[in-house]
């Protein structure tokens, strides 16, 4: 009866705590890059159409004067009005009376665009609401990362961890040829002792 001995040469050296540690750090660093890369590229892809500016029309309809002074809200603009940097609104007053927003104006039977950029912000009066007051919040256009930055650095870790375990358990069941990769990345040598 053959038994199979162990020859201390053969045996792999403990692995050491420093690499342990080094290892945990760059599965989770690694981890969390792959992820923020991914849902970079994602919001890039999904909100690309979003950063194109928009041109909100508003046709100011023949006895809106009249109906604001009643109390209605005849273009149904909200009291605070978001826009974004780039965005133009464009006035067509087919009423018989000059409407203003701040400074901006528009004659009887006139078209007017306004460009709009976040120095243009604020409150203004406007003849176009019944309170007689607008505020314009005019944000920079542009991508905003900071959506994807929780998301991105705790479901990041929580992949390096599971790695991490994953890496410890196949350790601990034995499978140290699995370990070629570490040994490579870290040593920078591959193992040769390694039958196929």
């Amino acid at each position: 009866m053959a038994t199979d001995t162990i020859v201390e040469s053969d045996k792999k050296p403990p692995i050491s705590r420093k690499r342990r540690i080094i290892e945990a750090i760059a599965l989770i660093v690694g981890s969390t890059l792959v992820i923020g890369t991914l849902s970079s590229i994602a919001l890039l892809i999904y909100t690309k159409d979003a950063n194109e500016p928009t041109v909100h029309v508003l046709d100011i309809p023949l006895g809106s004067y009249d109906r604001i002074l009643e109390g209605e809200n005849v273009l149904d603009i909200p009291s605070t009005w978001a826009f974004y940097a780039g965005d133009a609104i464009v006035l067509d007053n087919k009423d018989d009376v000059t409407h203003t927003i701040g400074t901006w104006s528009v004659p009887p039977n006139t078209t007017r665009r306004f460009g709009l950029q976040p120095a243009f912000g604020g409150n203004f009066t406007c003849s176009l609401l019944p309170s007689g007051t607008v505020t314009l919040d005019i944000q920079p256009r542009g991508y905003d990362f900071s959506i994807i930055a929780l998301t991105t650095f705790g479901f990041g870790m929580s992949v390096g961890v599971i790695l991490i375990i994953g890496l410890t358990m196949m350790r601990a069941m034995g499978h140290d040829e699995d370990d070629d990769w570490v040994d490579v990345a870290f040593n920078g040598e591959a193992r040769t002792d390694v039958h196929v």
